[in-house]
């Protein structure tokens, strides 16, 4: 018998080195007799394994660690047309988070053509969300049954202008995506061109509403970190195609799941998001120079933390993009070229700053 290894016949009995021991009383020798490994017993009752008993567990700590190891599956049935259930589970980081904020902010009048008395979402314990959610079900299901052609949340002033439901579920895609949001802050060097700094959805979607933006135009976001932009820019707006680039590694995984929890959240509610891809990589590239130069219709770039050398890159690049092409930054790019002024540049591509944060006047 090796050390560590238990005992097949006698599951009481653990060997954890080959010292000589002896047991403590008669009575753990006539525990350790009835065992198969060991068989050799001298005179004075010093035997050549030390074994080791196993305290058993009394039925209430087994009941309790039960109880405590219980993993219970939250669902929410989908109120609007063509759309799917959302599932989560009970140690899911920030589910319970996630599914109360989901009631207090998108589906309080849904509970109140149901008739069902809302919890206090601030206050209420995980505990309380499995027997609610099996009444929220039950009651959507019995409405469906009796209203076959209703609907219990209407969508239809979702994409006017300040309108929260896609800021809401773009924000909630990212807490599922990030459990610890400040693994980004101290993965990056202070004051330096990686700085992470997520634009707010409240201010990007002020800048598209600003922008009038159409069906035929083309969003990218330069430095997009974890995607938040991107994804809300596909579910806000009906544009044609939406892109990011991400130079970090960091902010582009997370983005991948953010993508995910974001595509997920937007099947429960029965929308489509319009197509959209985030990208790890450096806009510095040949490929995405001549994207920007003769496809992209509304380039996006939190540049207020880049440095020099990148602001030049950066200006090099934008100052070739098609007429008429909406350029929103958070600082300007002022140029230095000779018989250029940068009343000429903001003239040339509509140059935008975005408003909530200083920049150079």
């Amino acid at each position: 018998m090796k050390p560590g290894q238990t005992c097949d016949d006698c599951q009481q009995i653990k060997t954890s080195d080959w010292s000589y021991g002896r047991p403590q009383s008669n009575s753990s020798l006539e525990n350790f007799k009835s065992c198969k490994l060991i068989t050799q017993w001298t005179k004075n009752g010093v035997f050549a394994i030390s074994a080791i008993k196993r305290n058993a567990p009394s039925k209430d700590a087994g009941r309790d660690s039960k109880i405590a190891a219980k993993v219970e599956k939250w669902s929410i049935e989908s109120v609007c047309k063509y759309g799917r259930s959302l599932d989560f589970t009970s140690n899911e980081p920030n589910a319970a988070s996630v599914i109360k904020t989901l009631f207090k902010e998108i589906h309080g009048s849904v509970l109140s053509k149901l008739n069902i008395h809302p919890l206090h979402w601030d206050e209420c314990a995980d505990s309380e969300l499995g027997p609610f959610l099996k009444t929220f079900n039950n009651s959507v299901k019995v409405f469906r049954k009796n209203n076959p052609r209703d609907v219990l949340l209407s969508k239809e002033n979702w994409r006017q202008k300040e309108a929260s439901e896609f800021r809401v579920i773009c924000d909630l895609a990212c807490q599922l995506a990030i459990p610890n949001p400040r693994v980004l802050n101290t993965y990056y060097a202070g004051f330096s061109s990686g700085t992470y700094g997520e634009t707010n959805i409240e201010t990007l979607q002020k800048i598209l509403d600003l922008l009038g933006v159409k069906e035929d135009d083309v969003f990218i976001d330069l430095g997009s970190g974890i995607g938040q932009l991107v994804t809300f820019a596909a579910a806000y707006t009906n544009i044609a195609h939406v892109r990011s680039i991400e130079l970090q590694q960091v902010p582009a995984g997370f983005a991948d799941e953010n993508a995910r929890q974001f595509k997920k959240l937007m099947r429960h509610f029965g929308e489509k998001p319009r197509p959209f891809e985030l990208e790890l990589g450096d806009f510095n590239t040949e490929e995405t120079e001549t994207f920007l130069k003769e496809k992209a219709t509304i380039i996006f770039c939190n540049n207020l933390a880049f440095d020099p050398g990148l602001m030049i890159k950066l200006r090099a690049i934008l100052q070739f993009c098609n007429n008429g092409t909406k350029i929103v930054v958070t600082q300007k790019l002022e140029t230095t070229k000779k018989g250029r002024t940068p009343r000429d540049y903001l003239w040339r591509n509509e140059l935008r700053t975005v408003p909530g944060h200083s920049g150079p006047d």
